[in-house]
């Protein structure tokens, strides 16, 4: 908690009502991601943890890794101040060349080496005490800090140690970030911030004016109330020291008189001496002997405090600029440089130090206890710091060795996302096209061609009736039989093979079987005699009856007896069983029989089976032309009726609450639609069934003449924007899109133009069409996505069996989307020729009349009667989840005919 997570108020989305929720921090910026969850019940098990109300487990949809995002794009460009220590994966991943540009201004940031310290204790305490120097001068601080919870216990030490005011930026006070940083160079500002990458908002430094700076000391105690904002610099420094020196020399037994009659060079040496023993890496006897010069000069490279130079400073850049202060070293070196890089911008002064200690997770990682004990042989104690510059090379050495390995991480993850990434560009291209009507009738066919050849290679195989026999000898005897011995057979032949191995395998089994019961003279194997057992195996497999008084000691003899009984029971069964049903599988015909029954329950149309079987035989013809024959006429016959049917159906739809409306929509439809139109007035006069009749006369003309096919290229034909629109508001009764016009490649402009047509001229069956499509589609590929996830958990195991976990995983991974394309095929092919759409569910989906015209302001769907059928069964020929109904048939009690259909 408070470090990957926290838990705050979050409005809920549906009531609008806030309660409180379990809401993940981002690692890298510190910022709050509402409305994302962790997978596999994680989050719902923190929820439970922390007592809050726990929210239903969600489903990845759609997944991408940030470098295949980023390879979508044609150019790929960037800045960033912090790219350069990651210029060899921008190399290798993206083939991008890392390029320094000079600053505006040269860079004067003072950048000082590490502090190191054995524990995290005395870490925390130096950072406490460092900010607290700082701001008791009125130099602005920023403090860098890895987690929520790192922010919020410095923050508390602050408060309680020196009362030093300040400000805390983490996922907790997100909407106040802007302001917040815009402060954090104000006079005397701390900002204690989680992971400032990415603000995305400059620290201006400020400039006080000397009663800004006067209020400040006085605020911090330190300086007396007598200095005023006329008082000289070396007042201003007498004044300081002396109200200084009264708690900081202490502990030299200087009473508080005594300070104040000390000569001020006197004190002043003396104080000098006195930071310098504790700020400095100066020995005792160097301090004595050093001059005040001499010790200011030290103070100010050692970079811990200001004090010793106070004056009356022109503002926070005459201060020394921004400090910025880092409570651990990252994992990357890049976030780091972010965090310094917050300070001395366009030229501004400023400076840095990290300070780490053993006990940190870097540290832990690379240094550990052998750095410990060997510091610790050579002196160093708890409370003791160390600084050289080797020691933050050492520091450097050590991140980048985190950032080869996340890398190496980054890599394998890219390298095994290679196989989802092929998936996802052929299953989103596909849905695209779909999605856009682009020659979606000519998909569906190709779906209804890879069915059929699939049943052909199936039915039609000289081994097919033979594994069918053994199917069937498996159902009624039990037995495995491979179909080669089957092959060729006539009947009984075939009865006394599929009887003759049944026998066998009923010795063998029994052989076995008795083994587990009784002892076998000369077996390794040491067996319990356990005739209870025996006893009661024999009578549930074969209805034998064994004597229990005949079966005392388990011998060989024993044995032989029972064997024998339970064989002769066995071949008593298999001889008893009926096989007549083999008949079948000899008939020549059998697979042509099996493919027409085939079709007519797939495809709900029939096909000879003489037709087949001449196909079959005819060298130059194809066994399944006669079926994409029929299929086509079949669905010529519904591009014909649907539309019709659909239109009579939304106009009685809409004509419930609007007549008028229905009548005008109508007879603008079969305007745009066919050349000989209907007016309003000769809606209203003719009876509906004279309408359909019309109506479906012209379909039948629209489609036999092939108009869709020349109105699209007479489209293509049109290479002026504005010509196209005038002609497809001219047969189409809507013009161009405004994507339509700033397409450039020739080839993408005719795919939207031929969609643009389809949608127009083919828009109630096109509807349909994309509705089964796309709600197969989703549902299949939600599977997969959970299968393929599945897949990654446990394809790291393969390695035991010798095999290349990633080569593996490629391989069962495009077994698996080959799957998920023939189970989206099948139901496809399944639903297309016999499903459809109800008027009211498509006025609903689509929120606009077919022909693009926008649906009529105060037209609701009409609710249709209550269904003649069982309160909770579903209607026969409905698309799970959808509002799709088979021919003639009532929507389901539990089927909103309103319901979007999911997505159109």
């Amino acid at each position: 908690r408070d470090k990957d997570y926290i838990v705050m108020e979050v409005p809920d989305r549906m009531t609008g009502r806030t309660e409180p929720s379990i809401v993940i921090v981002d690692v890298n910026t510190g910022r709050p991601m509402i409305g994302r969850q962790w997978s596999d019940g994680l989050h719902q098990a923190v929820e439970s943890k922390e007592g809050v109300p726990i929210k239903q487990e969600t489903q990845t949809v759609a997944t991408v890794t940030i470098q295949n995002f980023f390879k979508m794009y044609k150019r790929l460009a960037g800045m960033t101040g912090t790219a350069d220590t990651e210029a060899q994966e921008f190399h290798d991943i993206y083939a991008l060349d890392v390029v320094s540009i000079p600053t505006n201004k040269p860079m004067i940031r003072n950048d000082h080496d590490d502090l190191m310290f054995l524990r995290e204790k005395d870490k925390w305490d130096a950072i406490v005490d460092e900010i607290k120097h700082f701001h008791d001068i009125g130099r602005p601080v920023l403090v860098g800090t890895t987690s929520v919870e790192k922010s919020e216990r410095l923050s508390q030490m602050l408060s309680r140690k020196h009362q030093v005011k300040h400000e805390v930026l983490n996922a907790k006070q997100h909407e106040r970030e802007a302001h917040a940083v815009e402060d954090a160079g104000q006079i005397g500002a701390v900002m204690i911030a989680t992971n400032m990458a990415g603000r995305g908002t400059d620290i201006k430094l400020g400039r006080p004016t000397r009663s800004d700076l006067l209020d400040h000391w006085l605020r911090r105690g330190v300086c007396s109330r007598k200095l005023t904002v006329e008082a000289t610099d070396a007042q201003v420094r007498e004044d300081v020291f002396r109200k200084l020196a009264q708690t900081e020399l202490k502990g030299q037994g200087l009473k508080k008189r005594e300070i104040e009659e000390m000569p001020f060079d006197q004190l002043e040496l003396a104080m000098l001496r006195h930071w310098a023993a504790e700020f400095s890496w100066m020995s005792p006897k160097q301090i004595e002997t050093a001059s005040a010069d001499d010790l200011m000069n030290e103070l100010d490279s050692t970079g811990r405090m200001k004090l010793h130079r106070v004056r009356w400073f022109g503002g926070v850049e005459d201060l020394g600029g921004l400090h910025v202060i880092g409570t651990e070293r990252h994992e990357s070196r890049r976030i780091d440089n972010q965090l310094r890089g917050r300070s001395g911008r366009q030229g501004d002064n400023g400076s840095s130090r990290f300070y780490v200690s053993l006990e940190d997770d870097l540290m832990k990682m690379f240094a550990g206890e052998t750095t410990q004990k060997l510091l610790s042989r050579m002196g160093m104690k708890e409370g003791d710091a160390i600084e050289h510059p080797w020691l933050s090379k050492n520091v450097e050495r050590a991140q980048r060795k985190v950032e080869e390995r996340n890398f190496q991480i980054r890599k394998n993850i890219l390298e095994y996302d290679e196989v989802m990434e092929h998936q996802r560009q052929y299953f989103y291209g596909l849905r695209q096209r779909v999605l856009e009507g682009r020659d979606v009738k000519g998909l569906i066919f190709e779906y209804i061609e890879d069915a059929i050849d699939d049943a052909i290679e199936q039915m039609l195989d000289n081994e097919y009736p033979a594994m069918c026999a053994a199917e069937f000898a498996r159902e009624k005897l039990e037995v495995s039989i491979p179909p080669e011995r089957l092959r060729g057979k006539d009947r009984d032949e075939m009865d006394a093979a599929i009887r003759k191995i049944a026998k066998e395998e009923a010795t063998h089994m029994i052989d076995v079987t008795i083994g587990e019961y009784m002892p076998l003279e000369g077996s390794e194997v040491s067996v319990d005699f356990d005739s209870a057992g025996l006893i009661r195996w024999a009578k549930n497999r074969f209805g034998v009856e064994l004597d229990a008084g005949e079966l005392r000691e388990g011998g060989a003899k024993e044995r032989r007896q029972v064997q024998y009984m339970l064989e002769q029971a066995a071949y008593e069964q298999i001889n008893k069983t009926d096989l007549d049903g083999l008949l079948t599988f000899v008939d020549r015909d059998y697979g042509a029989r099996q493919l027409a029954d085939w079709v007519k329950r797939k495809f709900d149309f029939e096909v000879e089976v003489a037709e087949i079987t001449a196909a079959r035989d005819d060298e130059e013809r194809d066994p399944k032309d006669p079926i994409i024959a029929k299929a086509r006429e079949l669905y010529t016959k519904r591009e014909i009726d649907y539309p019709v049917e659909f239109m009579m159906e939304l106009t009685m739809t809409i004509a419930r609450q609007n007549p008028q409306q229905a009548f005008t929509e109508l007879a603008k439809w079969t305007s745009n639609r066919f050349d000989e139109g209907m007016t309003e007035d000769e809606i209203k006069k003719t009876p509906p069934p004279r309408i359909a009749e019309r109506m479906r006369e012209n379909q039948q003309r629209f489609v036999e003449e092939d108009r869709l096919t020349s109105t699209i290229e007479q489209a293509v034909a049109i290479t002026d924007d504005d010509a196209l629109d005038v002609f497809l508001k001219d047969r189409c009764g809507a013009g161009l899109t405004e994507r339509m016009r700033y397409i450039e490649d020739e080839e993408e402009r005719a795919d939207a133009v031929r969609a643009r047509v389809e949608n127009l001229m083919r828009t109630e069956l096109l509807f349909f069409e994309r509705s089964v499509l796309l709600d197969t589609l989703d549902s299949a590929w939600k599977d997969h996505l959970y299968e393929m996830d599945k897949l990654r958990d446990v394809i790291g195991f393969r390695a035991f069996s010798q095999v290349d976990p990633k080569i593996q995983f490629k391989r069962e991974g495009a077994q698996l989307f080959n799957q998920m394309l023939e189970q989206v095929r099948d139901k496809v092919t399944d639903y297309i020729f016999t499903a459809r759409i109800s008027a009211a569910a498509a006025l609903q989906g689509i929120g606009a009349m077919p022909g693009g015209r926008a649906r009529p302001a105060g037209i609701n769907p009409a609710r249709p009667q209550a269904p003649r059928q069982a309160a909770n069964r579903p209607s026969a020929g409905m698309i799970p989840g959808s509002s799709i109904l088979g021919p003639g048939l009532a929507i389901g009690p539990n089927q909103n005919p309103a319901t979007k259909p999911d997505p159109a």
